[in-house]
């Protein structure tokens, strides 16, 4: 099977994609053991040999892929598994603390595509080591108001996760809805008053709530201005 090509790394930019493109090499070339597996005892010649030889080869395809720039830096390991080490050592430097940061910091932008944000946004959370009902709690006041009036839970009811957020989102963009009626400002333009989504009311359950059923899409609830 052909490798599929890898862009040499340069510095910190791509180091995720780099890493992964290269153990899906090293795993495609049979020798991602090494990277992770302790030499064979002595005494077992055959078994030495194949791995020194598949140690050859996957620290000569790390080595391959590393800038000119980094390339000084980094041959001077002699084995794949030092090798690998020094680079996650140097560029693997997100602890989950630093993912959290960033879900906490993170915003949706009204152009964007909705979904492939909320994709980006969980992926995030989960990084930081949160649990679905944590992700979901903390994006709830970030998303559309469209959509996180469908997700707000009820008294009576149990926290839903992230299924719940993503039925929900993807009701709303499957049936075409586009940024102006999920971010509310196609409304806000045609009413001069400002009318804004009701969400679910009291008694009613939030898991059925826009989720296709006739007659019940944010749509269709509007609430006057409050003073």
């Amino acid at each position: 099977m052909a490798s599929v090509p890898v862009k040499p790394l340069d510095g910190p930019a791509g180091y995720l994609r780099w890493k992964e493109s290269l153990l899906l090499r090293a795993h495609s070339l049979g020798v991602a053991r090494v990277l992770f597996e302790d030499r064979p005892a002595a005494g077992d010649d055959a078994a030495a040999k194949k791995w020194a030889r598949d140690d050859a080869i996957c620290r000569g395809h790390i080595l391959a892929a590393l800038s000119d720039r980094l390339l000084p830096d980094y041959a001077r390991f002699a084995t794949a598994a030092d090798l690998w080490r020094a680079l996650e050592r140097t560029y693997g430097v997100d602890t989950p603390s630093v993912w959290e940061d960033k879900f906490r910091e993170f915003s949706f932008d009204e152009r964007a595509p909705f979904l492939e944000q909320l994709a980006h946004a969980e992926a995030l959370g989960v990084a930081a080591g949160l649990s679905d009902r944590a992700v979901a709690f903390g994006l709830r006041a970030k998303l559309p108001e469209a959509v996180m009036n469908g997700v707000v839970p009820q008294p009576g009811f149990p926290e839903k996760g992230m299924g719940l957020v993503w039925d929900v989102a993807r009701v709303m963009v499957s049936a075409g809805e586009g940024p102006e009626f999920l971010w509310g400002t196609a409304a806000m333009a045609d009413d001069p008053e400002g009318s804004c989504f009701e969400g679910p009311g009291p008694g009613q359950n939030a898991a059925g709530w826009n989720q296709g059923q006739p007659g019940n899409t944010a749509r269709n609830h509007k609430r006057t201005r409050r003073a």
